[in-house]
């Protein structure tokens, strides 16, 4: 094989990889009801040049798991709009897996309390009176739009 037959079969491949990787289409779609937020998170937003987060816990459909962490990170103080916060309204977001977010047995409660710590997920109102199990292992996906 020649030099420039080499040249041109390696950039053709790399081109496809990047588009492979980069497609619209190849990202998943997380939905599913939010069970619960952290509202420390959902507080302490700036409208400044800093981005925020919203931390939230789903209760997906299509998923392996039942349940997963969904991180939002922009600019603005509305990451994800208040009508979802009830946990009635099923919110879709294309993210991809993120296992550096990972959490053990995650702490969900109906309400703040004074001393609440930090990971500490509040309750939406739809799942307080029946909440979720204990969860073991909680996945996170890092959300890269909504939908």
């Amino acid at each position: 094989m020649t030099k420039r037959n080499t040249v041109l079969l390696t950039g053709v491949a790399v081109a496809a990889l990047c588009l492979s990787c980069f497609a619209k289409g190849k990202t998943p779609t997380v939905t599913g009801m939010m069970v619960a937020y952290d509202p420390l998170l959902h507080a302490a937003k700036d409208a400044s040049f800093v981005a925020n987060k919203e931390v939230v816990i789903l209760e997906a459909t299509g998923l392996k798991v039942k349940y997963v962490k969904v991180v939002f990170v922009g600019y603005g103080t509305t990451q994800v709009e208040q009508k979802y916060f009830d946990g009635s309204t099923p919110v879709s977001a294309r993210a991809l897996r993120d296992r550096t977010c990972d959490e053990k047995d995650p702490r969900m409660v109906p309400q703040m309390e004074l001393h609440q710590g930090a990971g500490t997920y509040l309750l939406t109102d739809a799942f307080k009176a029946s909440p979720p199990p204990k969860i073991r292992n909680l996945e996170c996906y890092a959300a890269t739009e909504k939908k």
